[in-house]
């Protein structure tokens, strides 16, 4: 462990040494913001945690059917349980949504 300090701390002078007359144009921070600002983060994460959200809920209620005679003879309980499902899913999917909007 202490081999892989000194290496990291000799590697980390080294670059200081060799970087240390080096500087960004003025302009260089303002291009870096500008192009930061400008993309869009991609949705894939809360499509799939939708997805993987969906998938728990889905294996709960078929769990929850098979344990419970009463649901399995009730449309109405199958359809009222599928609702909340999906609901419960898309709450969890979106919860963090808002970044988006931006």
């Amino acid at each position: 462990m202490m081999d892989e300090e000194r290496a990291l701390q000799s590697l980390d002078e080294e670059l200081h040494a060799a970087l240390a007359g080096l500087s960004a144009p003025p302009h260089f921070d303002a291009a870096v913001r500008r192009r930061i600002e400008a993309q869009r983060v991609s949705p894939l994460p809360e499509i799939l945690d939708a997805i993987g959200w969906t998938a728990v809920l889905a294996i709960l209620f078929a769990l929850l059917i098979w344990l419970s005679p009463m649901v399995m003879q009730s449309a109405l309980w199958q359809t009222a349980l599928g609702g909340l499902i999906l609901m419960a899913a898309l709450c969890f999917a979106l919860r963090g949504s808002a970044g988006f909007s931006r």
